[in-house]
């Protein structure tokens, strides 16, 4: 169905929030979004960048590059079967990206996790019915969230270029994560 290849790589913080970090860029996309306001992992309401980074000294960036088999890109043919199919590879791989992080989060004392994507914790975020967060011991921001220009970092830090198709699934697709420590 998929294969995946990991890249990483470490920067200051400072760094990483001067050169990756612009919110006003991409404010009017995150509004355009249908999960603004609705999902707790995404605006409005996410701190600010520089103040919530601003303990941590070095920021780990990970992506996780998730490669389509051939017959699986055939098998995309309706909107349906293509969201079952990125669910079952790519919602896997982030699932399974965030837990791990969340493991390394309790073995690193001080540190922290920013999320690749939205949170997918449950089925239905309470904030669409205007209550906390059920998971927040779970929940983590998005990288988009904070403002930050995936597609530089994918090509600049992690050597990959992110990709988008109209229908059906790209070739590939990526999730980026960051951890971050004191």
């Amino acid at each position: 169905m998929y294969t995946t290849q990991v890249q990483t790589a470490a920067l200051p913080v400072s760094r990483w929030l001067a050169e990756y970090c612009d919110p006003r860029r991409f404010r009017d996309a995150c509004r355009a979004c249908p999960d603004y306001g609705n999902i707790w992992s995404c605006p409005p309401g996410v701190p600010d960048a520089a103040q919530a980074f601003a303990p941590f000294r070095t920021v780990h960036i990970i992506g996780v590059r998730v490669n389509y088999a051939p017959e699986t890109l055939a098998r995309a043919r309706t909107p349906e079967l293509t969201e079952q199919l990125r669910q079952a590879s790519y919602g896997a791989v982030k699932k399974l990206l965030l837990s791990t992080l969340l493991e390394l989060e309790r073995a690193v004392p001080g540190s922290w996790t920013a999320a690749a994507g939205r949170c997918e914790q449950c089925a239905r975020c309470a904030r669409r019915d205007g209550l906390p967060c059920a998971r927040p011991e779970r929940m983590r921001y998005s990288l988009s969230a904070f403002g930050f220009d995936l597609v530089r970092i994918a090509r600049e830090l992690l050597g990959m270029e992110l990709l988008w198709t109209q229908t059906g699934l790209p070739a590939y697709n990526v999730a980026i994560a960051a951890f971050l420590t004191p």
